[in-house]
């Protein structure tokens, strides 16, 4: 498999800390997709197979379609006041901010460790990261510790092909390289199953999902020229819909998937006047440098931010920042 010096030298250094430490903290971006739940259950799971005692913690529960994963039932959106930690490790992000206003002060451990494949991130906080802006998920780096550290169990290996095949979109996505197929060959072969992750993660939805994909569908706007689609979410559609906020990931692809639409954004209703903002982008455009303008991060191809201002306000200002990007 390929690597790399640096990456060699990064896988070291966690190695180290990890062997060094008996207690730690798994945190990953608030809001978690596939990629987050399945490293973070991963790394817990890896952790427990070495004797350490772990906290699976995030700010959010686990969305209803990734609640069949091993571990799940462990995941847990509280901390006690007097628990403290050798170890906290980040994943699936490698700002602080991503890991939401809700985490708890005692949540940072002696020594911090940053799992993450994003492209924004901030050098200063941790003591150790292990980063490659080229693996197709977190869920690939996890693999690598994997092989360095512990046995890839069944379980362990579910979660990871969680990871790979989210994160990929399904292996469609430009990111899907020679690494990501290989990696996913040696998970079937440890026990995950293509189809039962598939048929869960994908094929086994609520039928208030639909119904709100249906209200959220018809805000699509196009921009005159054609290559910029929007969607909006608001929070009156759950209420009517009786949804949550997680059923509505993957639906932003529906507005890339128009022929000829360059850039993708859907906005997501989080409270008064503020908005979730997701992009997704065809290639052409790296909405991770859009995200970025507005405090945000990512992808080239997959990005996000918050904005506040009323849903045509928001719209406005990223219509135009979007144009200025497209140029001609």
């Amino acid at each position: 498999m390929p690597t790399s010096r640096e990456l060699e030298e990064q896988l070291s250094a966690v190695v180290s800390i990890i062997d060094h430490a008996k207690s730690f903290l798994v945190v990953a971006h608030a809001s978690p997709d596939g990629d987050a739940v399945g490293s973070t259950l991963a790394m817990g799971l890896l952790l427990e197979q070495l004797g350490k005692h772990v906290c699976f913690y995030n700010q959010d529960p686990v969305p209803y379609n990734f609640q069949f994963l091993p571990g799940a039932d462990r995941w847990t959106t509280e901390l006690g006041a007097e628990e403290s930690f050798d170890v906290t490790i980040m994943l699936d992000c490698a700002e602080r901010d991503r890991i939401g206003t809700s985490f708890p002060k005692n949540g940072w451990g002696k020594k911090v460790v940053v799992i993450d494949h994003h492209k924004t991130w901030d050098p200063s906080f941790a003591d150790a990261y292990l980063r490659d802006v080229d693996a197709a998920a977190t869920g690939e780096l996890l693999f690598r510790l994997v092989s360095c550290m512990g046995s890839l169990s069944t379980e362990i290996a579910q979660n990871l092909y969680c990871c790979m095949m989210t994160d990929t979109g399904s292996f469609r996505y430009s990111n899907t390289s020679r690494t990501a197929f290989r990696i996913a060959g040696e998970l079937v072969e440890a026990g995950a199953d293509a189809w039962h992750m598939t048929s869960h993660i994908y094929e086994d939805q609520p039928r208030s999902r639909l119904d709100l994909l249906c209200r959220v569908l018809a805000t699509l706007a196009m921009s005159p020229c054609g290559r910029l689609a929007f969607l909006r979410v608001e929070q009156s559609m759950f209420d009517d819909a009786g949804g949550t906020s997680e059923m509505t990931d993957g639906f932003i692809n529906y507005a890339r998937s128009i022929r000829g639409v360059e850039v993708a954004t859907q906005l997501r209703e989080a409270g008064p006047d503020t908005w979730r903002i997701s992009f997704r982008s065809r290639g052409k455009v790296d909405v991770s440098s859009l995200a970025a303008k507005f405090g945000g991060g990512g992808h080239h191809n997959a990005a996000g931010c918050e904005m506040h201002g009323t849903w045509a306000e928001v719209q406005q200002r990223l219509s135009e920042a979007l144009v200025e990007l497209l140029g001609d």
